[in-house]
């Protein structure tokens, strides 16, 4: 597998050129500030439009991790949503695509100071997750 490996904690995890850490002894997959819907919650607070493609791409990268360590566990580690309406307004095909990532596998969403409090998509929402000797929180 592509990465830095170490032990964290007593836990031996991989820090992927992705940005994911992977714990492979538990299968789990752990990503962090993915900011899902930032282009449309600028253009809601400033007027100012950016191409809407952040999501779409964030979402491949997550799929392409997903393929490549097939995870029995992700975590999303805060900030995955840019706030609670942008995850509202995530579109069709993109809550397709997450849910189709989500399938067969424990789903876990931290809160972040983005996106507290819980959304309307499948998983566990939760202020911090302990597993493996270790504590993710935001």
């Amino acid at each position: 597998m592509t990465g830095h490996a170490f032990t964290f904690c007593g836990s031996d995890v991989v820090a992927r050129p992705s940005g994911c850490l992977w714990i492979a002894p538990s299968r789990t997959l752990c990503v962090s500030d993915l900011h899902l819907g930032k282009s449309g919650r600028i253009a809601r607070r400033s007027g100012y439009f950016l191409p809407p493609y952040e999501t779409t791409d964030t979402l491949a990268r997550l799929a392409q991790e997903i393929a490549a360590t097939y995870p029995a566990r992700v975590i999303c580690l805060g900030d995955s949503f840019d706030d609670l309406r942008a995850a509202e307004e995530l579109s069709e095909p993109a809550t397709r695509q997450l849910a189709q990532m989500q399938a067969g596998r424990e789903w876990i969403w931290i809160e972040g100071n983005h996106d507290a409090g819980p959304v309307a998509i499948s998983g566990s929402h939760l202020w911090e997750y302990r597993t493996d000797n270790l504590m993710f929180r935001h």
